[in-house]
């Protein structure tokens, strides 16, 4: 029985994995007859003795109405290839397909080439196709992709086009199709754009510059990218001697050539001209951002979708094009302008004029090439805007008087433009009358760094050598553009939203099928408070400041600005300016104008035209007619925002001493309303005959109200609200008694003294210390009314002199002491860094010492660094500084400069 049962068969392993092997190979010729099916059955209807022409690109406005078509024929002009110089013929070949006259339409070295250099780099850095392939892709592909399955299609192609015809043929077919810039294909019509000259008069550098526009017409245009540009030029000259084409010396003689660009002027007036380049600029990178040659721009029959606004288009030209909105221009040449329109809501550009002339297709575009100095406009950008954000209010008080900067190579003294220094002003005042040292002091207050970096991200392109005190005023290293200016302020106009402006909205393919929808980066780039509070600042600017030019019925705000002409001795004598800017917005429009000669020399400046003149009354014109008919609208105010009722001289609490003259309302947030009661205000007796501090033997005396200045100021100007201060010296009409008798005695008139007669401290020889001179009146007083108590002021005290003499020690070198104070509204404790450094090293010890009002000094600490941080500074309070150097095996010592520090009240 047992022998009866089957018996079961083991398993081989062998067997198993053969049979599986042969389901592998199966599958994968299935799947290969497959694909193979698909790449022929997907080929392109298209017959190799017919090379395929560009398509009509279609142009749209924002309400989808037809503006512009572009023709690829219009830019392309054919030459035979005898007419191409042989280097233009070589280099081409020798940076695109060095291997062309071997392979027969398909090069599988250089596909093995490109796929081993591509797996070690981890990204696409070299292709392998053939000029032949190529060709076929321009001429017979209508959506060229990059997918195995197209490859595998434009090679089948080359390889008939290779049969039929010769290899002369396709090089003359490539170079007479091949794109090389906006609109431009062929190496004929490139030339002209480029050289403005025939092909056929092209030397060795120019056609090796051509040819290597080909793998990347928009990034390697010399007009715009020279360096990446004279790079690529010599990579193709280094490939023509790697293949034997010209020698070195030659590769080395055209790599030092310089060459001159000429553009070729239009000959035909288009519809919206400097619109159309911006957004043909756009459309390209846009495309290839995707992986689409830019070139379907003038072949692909796409349709454009755009931002444009004919109406405000239109009104833009009309304006443009009277010459009384401008000034007189020089015999020679024109003043030139620029002006951008966007929504501040979407950053979709409404209308752009890049000069007051159209001359060259696809020129200069100043409204969105240009970089100029925006001068003042700059502020709220830099200065105002993050402090603000800081918890500065729009009330805070900067005192407008003379100021000096250390600074290198020279010392930083700004000047306001209308030489005027008006005193103790809020911010709302700097910004409205645009005045140049508050908004120095201000960026000095917050940190460069922190305007520089809120600057950025409003899309400004400031650099690192912008880090300097001159970016409160618009000194910047290179400039601005009109849309960059636009954008910036539409944040503001956008409850602090910031939107990258754009032209272009979406393209389609001819069957309307979305290539790509532009999907703007928006950016929170400040609350909507701090927004909210700018625009209340600026509409101060154009309702009663330097730009009421701009009013038209409706909330505007916006910003006027200047640049003077350089200090240099070119310009010595001459009284004008380089650059004048209006920038402003509406809720619904944001408008940017720019005005000045492109090359700015001697005879070529503005004369007497501010940002507040033509440029204001441009942006008028534009957006008044922009928005004739439509309803009035307020900007819309968030909430946390406050009123209330501040001293005007100290940004505080209105005291019983505030005259009712400089109690004003202002606009704060809940965290910036002030808690303090204004304390410049103090009383004074005065002598109502002779108006001079009242003495005892004054026989009319009244009590007079005064302005008490925080800081004390140098120099022969006073400021405007000098009058305010109490008088400096005592009655010399009721001194009493004869004038033979009266004493000539030095009087400290220190604000802090509040009128009281005190004997100044006048260091002697050997002393160093005592009142400051500006602080010292020389007065005749008879002996009875003469003061015998002396100035106890802590910081206005006598100290002798710790050098020696003769055969004494000289002790250490003077430290030279700085210091920094960091501090903001929203910094739980200020503190003050201190740094200083001698003129010899040496083994020195240092005793940091300080005083305060009512303190005499003491030494904080004795350190070896020469930094010291102090943390145990308050509020309201202000400290003097010194630094002792010791040395550390003697007792001699000696004081650095004193350095005195004001820390702002909460």
């Amino acid at each position: 029985m047992a022998s009866s049962k089957k018996r079961r068969r083991k398993l081989n392993v062998f067997r198993a994995l053969l049979l599986a092997l042969l389901v592998l190979v199966m599958v994968l010729v299935g799947a290969g007859a497959g694909f193979t099916i698909g790449v022929i059955r997907t080929m392109p209807d298209w017959q190799p003795d017919k090379l395929q022409m560009a398509m009509t690109t279609f142009i749209y406005d924002k309400d989808g109405q037809l503006v512009e078509e572009l023709h690829g024929e219009q830019n392309r002009i054919i030459v035979p290839l005898e007419q191409i110089p042989g280097d233009l013929q070589n280099a081409v070949i020798a940076i695109e397909d060095a291997r062309f006259h071997q392979h027969y339409g398909v090069d599988l070295k250089a596909i093995l080439r490109a796929l081993w250099i591509n797996l070690r780099s981890g990204s696409i850095r070299e292709g392998g196709s053939t000029i032949t392939q190529q060709l076929a892709k321009n001429a017979f592909i209508e959506k060229p992709e990059r997918t195995l399955k197209r490859k595998i299609q434009e090679a089948l192609m080359a390889l008939k086009l290779e049969r039929t015809y010769t290899k002369e043929e396709i090089l003359e077919s490539y170079l007479n199709i091949v794109y090389l810039g906006p609109g431009t294909y062929g190496v004929e019509a490139a030339s002209r754009l480029y050289f403005g000259k025939s092909v056929s008069n092209l030397n060795l550098a120019e056609c090796a510059m051509l040819a290597g526009l080909i793998q990347s017409p928009a990034n390697y245009d010399p007009r715009y990218h020279e360096e990446a540009a004279k790079n690529r030029q010599v990579q193709v000259l280094n490939n023509m001697v790697k293949y034997g084409y010209i020698t070195p010396e030659q590769a080395e003689k055209a790599r030092e050539q310089k060459l001159e660009y000429r553009e070729a002027a239009t000959t035909k007036a288009e519809k919206f001209p400097y619109f159309i380049d911006a957004v043909i600029d756009e459309a390209g990178r846009l495309l290839e951002s995707q992986g689409i040659e830019a070139a379907e721009l003038y072949r692909g029959g796409l349709k454009i979708y755009t931002t444009l606004d004919p109406k405000i288009q239109a009104e833009m030209e009309k304006v443009y094009a009277d010459k009384s909105n401008f000034p007189t221009s020089s015999s020679d040449r024109l003043v030139e302008s620029a002006m951008v329109v966007l929504d501040p809501t979407t950053g979709e550009v409404r209308g752009v004029v890049g000069g007051r002339d159209y001359t060259t297709r696809r020129g200069f575009n100043r409204a969105i090439q240009a970089e100029r100095q925006p001068g003042s406009t700059i502020k709220p950008l830099v200065v105002y805007g993050p402090a603000l954000e800081k918890g500065y209010p729009p009330a805070f008080v900067i005192d407008d008087v003379p100021v000096t900067f250390p600074g290198t190579p020279k010392p930083f003294s700004p000047v306001n433009y209308d030489g005027r220094y008006r005193g103790l002003i809020s911010m709302r005042e700097a910004v409205r009358w645009s005045v140049n040292i508050p908004a120095v002091k201000m960026l000095n207050t917050i940190g460069i760094d922190t305007g520089l970096e809120f600057g950025r991200r409003l899309g400004l392109p400031l650099k690192d050598e912008d880090r300097n005190l001159a970016l409160a005023l618009g000194g910047l290293t290179t400039g601005v553009s009109p849309l960059q200016m636009a954008a910036a302020y539409g944040a503001f106009a956008n409850q602090g939203i910031y939107i990258t402006p754009h032209f272009v909205t979406k393209i389609t393919d001819r069957n309307g099928q979305d290539l790509l929808v532009n999907k703007p980066q928006r950016r929170e780039v400040m609350s909507e408070q701090v927004a909210y509070l700018m625009t209340d600042i600026l509409e101060t600017v154009v309702m009663s400041g330097t730009g009421t030019n701009a009013q038209i019925g409706r909330p505007v705000a916006g910003k006027t600005g200047t640049t003077s002409l350089p200090d240099t001795p070119e310009f010595k004598g001459l009284n004008g300016q380089k650059d004048a800017w209006f920038v402003a917005y509406t809720p619904e429009l944001v408008g940017a104008v720019w005005m000045g000669y492109d090359q700015t020399d001697a005879k070529h400046y503005l004369k007497n035209v501010a940002g507040g003149g033509y440029p204001a009354l441009i942006w008028k014109k534009v957006i008044g007619a922009a928005l004739k008919g439509q309803p009035v609208k307020d900007f819309p105010r968030p909430g946390g925002i406050i009123y209330a009722d501040v001293d005007a001289k100290s940004g505080l609490l209105p005291s019983d001493l505030t005259p009712k003259e400089f109690i004003v309302k202002e606009i704060f947030t809940q965290n910036m309303l002030p808690q303090k009661i204004s304390d410049v205000w103090f009383q004074a007796e005065v002598c109502t005959t002779s108006g001079q501090l009242a003495s005892p033997n004054c026989p009319d005396v009244t009590t007079g109200v005064f302005l008490k200045r925080p800081d004390g100021y140098n120099g022969p100007v006073k400021p405007e609200d000098a009058f305010l201060e109490a008088p400096a010296e005592v009655c010399t009409l009721h001194g009493g008694g004869d004038d033979s008798m009266m004493g000539q005695v030095s009087i400290c008139t220190d604000p802090r003294h509040n009128g009281e007669l005190i004997l100044a401290n006048i260091p002697e020889p050997g002393e160093s210390g005592g009142c400051p001179s500006q602080y010292i009146k020389h007065v005749k007083l008879p002996p009875e009314k003469t003061p015998t108590q002396y100035c106890n002021l802590p910081d206005h005290q006598i100290s002798k002199d710790t050098s020696g003499s003769g055969n004494q020690e000289t002790g250490p070198p003077a430290p030279n002491l700085t210091a920094h104070l960091e501090v903001g509204p929203n910094v739980s404790q200020p503190k003050v860094i201190l740094r200083w450094e001698l003129p010899e090293k040496g083994d020195f010890l240092f005793s940091i010492e300080r005083s305060s009002q009512g303190s005499n000094r003491k030494s904080l600490a004795i350190v070896k660094d020469t930094t010291y941080t102090d943390t145990s500074v308050k509020p309201g309070f202000t400290y003097r500084y010194r630094v002792i150097a010791l040395e550390a095996n003697s007792k001699s010592g000696t004081p650095s400069n004193e350095v005195t520090i004001a820390i702002p009240r909460r």
